[in-house]
């Protein structure tokens, strides 16, 4: 039941049993001013036909008794007369309530002291009357008694009809001030109280603060009055919180190192934009959710164990350096991870925030300078090695071709052939060792990849099919040119095929793919993305790369080929030209199951 009930309740109860004891004081008063008037009138009649009925006893003329009813002009269906002898006998009845039975002696004693007579009221069948009874004499003498009934029943009428307008006129007073009292509860108390109600509500779910109109001066306006104070205070401090909130959210968003923030179940409550931007996956992807079941790597590489030990509190800090993290859609990382227990306002962790810089620019930058000056060192090497040998070898190869020329036709010794192949071969090394120290000078013109590829099948193509090779192509049509020198490629590329041919010994499958990769789709490095470009993929089915030779596969005379069977100076020098055209190349490799090599050019090259 709502307030505005119960007060209308609260006031018009007490009204309606006012009201009610009113209207019964009110009828029983009336009730006994009718029966006075009744009684009165009763006692009238009897004392007015007591003189001449007790005159016509004492004459001897009972005869006379119906005249002088009949001279009373009373109504036979509303009165009825009863004369009794000194004995209490009746001898004369008329109209209503005629009655033949006698009156005790106990009945007439009190009337003969009672000279005005006994009024009473009665019940003969189911209609109330008012008798009175009086004594009759003449001169002094008693004669008998005098016995007038008058029926009651306009008397209940009356009071009937009283009663029932007086219920009416209640129940009426009753609506009106059931109408009355409800529409000022409502407008007074009701309706400032639902609009106050609507108002709570609406700060509870975080509406803006409005002013309610006061127009009252009772207690209901000053609660509104203290509501809009109390209003405008909750409204300015969630808008601090709000703000503070807003700029430590920035402030987290905004620091380029990637932030977690987990909870005590080690479900992730903050990921800001550097984490969604390095690692492809926006916070509602992860939010809620627990760390290590979205990121399984993590357990298996270390993580789970210094988290739990921040979490349990027996730990209130980890940091790893050069953590090695394989991300669900960017690849290898290198991660320096540092983390700390969160705690409540009473000291106990209720969570735990992890601190994550990507170092893996820095790691690969740090490798390629190692690389560079690696390669620096073998120019170096190679150059003065090709310097001082350059010439002894020449003589010697000259000397071995003369003597050739002297045996002429005749049957040559197999030590000078020998001589003679080997100076060519270390000839052909050192031109390798010239070319990688000192690349030559490129020139660089508007190159279409799918032409340089076929280019290049076409001259390997027949001696590959020898040995049980199937060659498949999936060129993308309309590939865009890129600027670069030609021969360079070629090299770079036919190296890489010699490779993969020399790797299926036992026939395979060798699949060149080119494929335009849009900006943004293959980023290079974490949190970098990358301009448009193509990609240039070899794969083949041989026999695979084992992981300790992987990260070795691009040094100077780095070889699994066996003595004599490779320089190691291939995969370094398409290595070079590859980088030299600002490109990059990448190796994925299983023993047993083959080897794929991809190789990305930008596009911008050729604007």
């Amino acid at each position: 039941m709502s307030l505005g009930s119960k007060l209308t309740l609260w006031v018009l109860l007490p009204l309606l049993v006012v009201l009610i004891l009113l209207a019964t004081l009110t009828l029983h008063r009336e009730r006994e001013t009718h029966e006075r008037q009744a009684a009165a009138e009763a006692e009238r009649i009897a004392n007015t036909l007591a003189i001449p009925i007790g005159e016509s006893l004492s004459n001897h003329a009972g005869g006379d008794l119906l005249d002088i009813v009949k001279r009373s002009t009373l109504e036979p269906g509303r009165f009825g007369i009863v004369v009794y002898d000194r004995s209490g006998n009746p001898f004369f009845s008329w109209g209503l309530f005629a009655s033949d039975r006698a009156l005790r002696p106990e009945d007439l004693r009190p009337i003969n002291r009672e000279p005005k007579g006994i009024s009473r009221e009665e019940t003969i069948g189911d209609l109330p009357v008012r008798t009175h009874l009086i004594a009759l004499t003449s001169g002094g003498a008693p004669q008998g008694a005098l016995k007038v009934t008058m029926s009651l029943r306009d008397v209940e009428d009356l009071l009937g009809r009283e009663r029932r307008a007086f219920l009416g006129t209640l129940a009426a007073i009753t609506l009106l001030l059931t109408i009355v009292i409800s529409f000022t509860i409502q407008r007074m108390v009701s309706q400032p109280l639902a609009r106050l109600m609507e108002r709570i509500r609406a700060l509870a779910l975080g509406a803006p603060a409005e002013v309610l109109p006061i127009a009252a001066r009772d207690e209901v306006g000053d609660l509104s009055r203290e509501f809009n104070t109390l209003s405008e205070h909750l409204g300015q401090t969630r808008r601090q919180l709000q703000e503070e909130g807003e700029h430590a959210r920035n402030v987290i968003q905004s620091i380029t190192d990637g932030i977690i923030g987990l909870d005590r179940l080690r479900h992730i409550r903050t990921w800001n934009r550097a984490m969604a931007d390095r690692y492809g996956i926006p916070e509602q992807d992860v939010l809620g959710r627990d760390l290590f079941a979205v990121f399984p790597a993590l357990a298996q590489e270390g993580l789970r164990t210094e988290v739990d030990g921040l979490l349990s509190d027996a730990n209130s800090e980890f940091h790893l350096r050069n953590f090695e993290h394989e991300t669900l859609r960017r690849g290898r990382a290198v991660l320096n991870i540092r983390g700390s227990g969160l705690r409540g306002s009473t000291g106990e962790v209720i969570g735990a925030v992890l601190a994550i810089e990507d170092v893996t620019d820095r790691v690969s930058l740090t490798q390629e300078v190692q690389q560079a000056e690696k390669l620096a060192v073998v120019g170096q090497l190679a150059a003065g090695i090709a310097h001082q040998i350059g010439t002894p070898l020449n003589v010697i190869s000259g000397s071995a071709e003369y003597l050739m020329m002297e045996w002429g036709d005749q049957p040559r010794p197999q030590e000078l052939e020998i001589i003679v192949a080997q100076t060519d071969r270390i000839t052909k090394l050192i031109q390798q060792l010239l070319n990688f120290a000192r690349p030559a000078h490129m020139e660089f013109r508007p190159v279409n990849l799918n032409d340089l590829l076929q280019e290049i099948l076409s001259l390997t193509e027949h001696q590959i099919a020898k040995e049980n090779i199937h060659i498949t192509t999936d060129f993308q049509p309309d590939l865009p040119s890129i600027v670069a020198d030609a021969n360079q490629l070629e090299q770079a590329f036919l190296n890489i095929v010699i490779n993969a041919w020399h790797a299926m010994p036992e026939g395979g499958q060798l699949a060149l793919q080119t494929r335009v990769v849009p900006a943004g789709e293959r980023p290079r490095r974490m949190g970098r993305a990358e301009p448009a470009g193509l990609e240039v993929i070899l794969a083949d089915t041989g026999t695979g790369i084992a992981p300790e030779h992987m990260s070795r596969i691009f040094d100077p005379f780095f070889s699994t080929k066996g003595v004599g069977k490779g320089t190691g100076l291939g995969l370094a020098i398409s290595k070079r030209i590859v980088e030299d055209h600002h490109g990059r190349i990448e190796v994925e490799s299983q023993v047993g199951r083959g080897t794929t090599f991809t190789m990305w050019f930008p596009v911008r090259g050729s604007e």
